[in-house]
């Protein structure tokens, strides 16, 4: 584990952000051409397109997970939340990377457990804290999005602790903190609300 990593996105995320993004641009390439050499009304078919980039950006693209000495940082669709490391007690990947506090759980979108096509590269070998008797829970599994963020996740965790870096007796006392992606929130609704007349006049 080295001292530089600071942060986790999937690889997934990532492919899946980029090849609907190519999608949305051949579509934009389409109607732009359409409205040259034809009507203009195919212009409308831009604002749905760009609903679609927007949305792309935010539910694959924007989700990362981010960390320093005092607190870890759950950047996801809509809100980040940053917890602090005092109020962590485990770290799940049942259904996606989970951080347990004693309160409540914090669920990352940027790693989502395996789903019925993503399997852990390493199989039976692969590496993981979940593992008993030779085997592995899928989600836990190094090779996936869930696996993968978790174990980098605990090594830095077990670091902090073996460090003495977190202070102790705080899990219960100390609040993590949600900002709400206002912004980006407003400008969903305005594209979506754009887009029914837009589909009516296309």
């Amino acid at each position: 584990m080295t001292e530089d990593v600071r942060g986790y996105r999937s690889m997934t995320n990532t492919v899946i952000a980029i090849g609907l993004w190519i999608g949305v641009a051949a579509g934009a390439t389409l109607v732009a051409i359409l409205g040259a050499t034809t009507s203009t009304d195919h212009l409308w078919a831009l604002i749905p397109l760009a609903l679609a980039a927007v949305l792309v950006r935010e539910l694959f693209w924007r989700p990362r997970i981010q960390w320093d000495d005092e607190a870890i940082t759950l950047v996801n669709p809509f809100a980040t939340t940053i917890v602090p490391w005092t109020m962590v007690v485990d770290i799940d990947t049942r259904f996606a990377l989970t951080i347990v506090t004693p309160a409540r759980r914090y669920r990352s979108s940027a790693a989502p457990a395996a789903g019925a096509v993503t399997m852990p590269h390493g199989g039976r070998d692969s590496l993981g804290p979940d593992q008993r008797d030779g085997v592995i829970r899928k989600s836990a599994a190094l090779g996936t999005d869930s696996g993968d963020a978790a174990y980098i996740v605990r090594a830095v965790w077990n670091d902090l602790v073996e460090k003495e870096r977190i202070p102790l007796g705080r899990a219960a006392s100390d609040r993590a903190r949600t900002r709400v992606h206002a912004g980006i929130i407003a400008l969903t609704v305005l594209l979506a609300a754009a887009t029914v007349p837009a589909l009516l006049n296309f």
